[in-house]
């Protein structure tokens, strides 16, 4: 949907898609509305090391800068990074321009102070994850932009959690440093990008049949951060204040991504299997394991690929024998 989204409103402009996962026998890249990238072709330091220590989200978003960096690497003179659960309603076209000009683009996630009680709550929470927001952020070709990249993937290489006790939040924290890192950053401060959840009460959305609009200027990237299909009347898990009912207009918004959700197949996509879910023999790979192996460092390569079970010196029979 994302895919369909952005070409709809910016029209020949490449549009790829990581598979952080293993592609089934059913899935035909050929019949998608986009290239699909695959993780073996990021350029990341034992490849199975990295899938095996996060979980089916954290991979996700340690990806985020290998695959920037892979498609910067193809030649591509700047990327424009969107996450999943993404709707865009509008051209992107001043953010390409810009992206000419500046090495870093970052969206906030506030462009003023909250208002209501709750205000000093919105505050705490952008605090903890980040003052900029990971769903949409965009590199273009330069060193310095290359420099940030590289700086950023050693860091969701090993600190891609959602621990905010140790001062992570994925892969979205390490963002407040961008503009220290970046001169030529460019902090967005359009009201029509990337709202969200953590923004939507300070932006007045309006909808009709025309188009979108937030605080009275066209909306182009709606995000749906936390939002479970199977829970439509909530706008988001992570505050279980925000109805759909209670978001005035925008609640035309979710309806409209909840009925996308269903046409597009979610409901039997959610049904699959996760390749790395498991280990060969079956077995669930448990939080537990993977924190063990991640935390284990270098001297976890000992053990080759985590993922096969049964032979001599694996992972599987440390854990499962003393850790001798």
């Amino acid at each position: 949907m994302t895919a369909e989204s952005f070409r709809r409103h910016n029209p020949g402009i490449p549009f790829c898609t990581l598979l952080a996962d293993e592609a089934d026998a059913e899935y035909e890249p050929g019949r998608e509305p986009f290239e699909t990238v695959y993780l073996d072709e990021l350029a990341v330091d034992h490849p199975a090391g990295f899938r095996f220590q996060y979980d089916e989200l954290e991979l996700s978003y340690a990806s985020t800068p290998y695959l920037i960096d892979h498609l910067l690497e193809r030649g591509y003179d700047g990327v424009v990074f969107l996450k999943q659960e993404t709707l865009v309603l509008g051209s992107l076209e001043p953010e390409f321009e810009k992206l000419a000009r500046h090495s870093v683009l970052l969206t906030p996630h506030l462009l003023e102070p909250p208002g209501g009680e709750r205000a000093v709550e919105t505050e705490l929470n952008v605090l903890r994850a980040g003052v900029y927001n990971g769903g949409f952020v965009a590199f273009n070709g330069s060193e310095e932009a290359r420099h940030v990249l590289r700086w950023w993937k050693q860091k969701t290489r090993w600190g891609c959690f959602r621990a905010v006790e140790e001062g992570v939040h994925f892969e979205q924290r390490w963002l407040d440093f961008v503009p220290c890192l970046a001169p030529s950053c460019h902090i967005l401060r359009d009201p029509g990008m990337n709202v969200g959840h953590w923004n939507l009460p300070e932006r007045k959305i309006s909808a009709s049949e025309g188009g979108v609009t937030a605080a009275g200027v066209p909306c182009r990237v709606f995000r749906f951060s936390g939002y479970q299909f199977e829970a439509p009347q909530m706008v988001t898990r992570y505050n279980p204040h925000m109805t759909v009912e209670s978001a005035g207009e925008a609640a035309r918004v979710f309806e409209r991504y909840q009925a996308m959700l269903e046409a597009a197949g979610h409901r039997e996509c959610q049904q699959k299997r996760y390749a790395y879910g498991c280990f060969d023999n079956g077995v669930t790979v448990s939080g537990e394991a993977r924190r063990i192996y991640h935390d284990l460092g270098d001297e976890a390569r000992r053990f080759g690929d985590p993922f096969p079970a049964g032979h001599e010196g694996s992972y599987y029979r440390w854990l499962n024998e003393g850790k001798q």
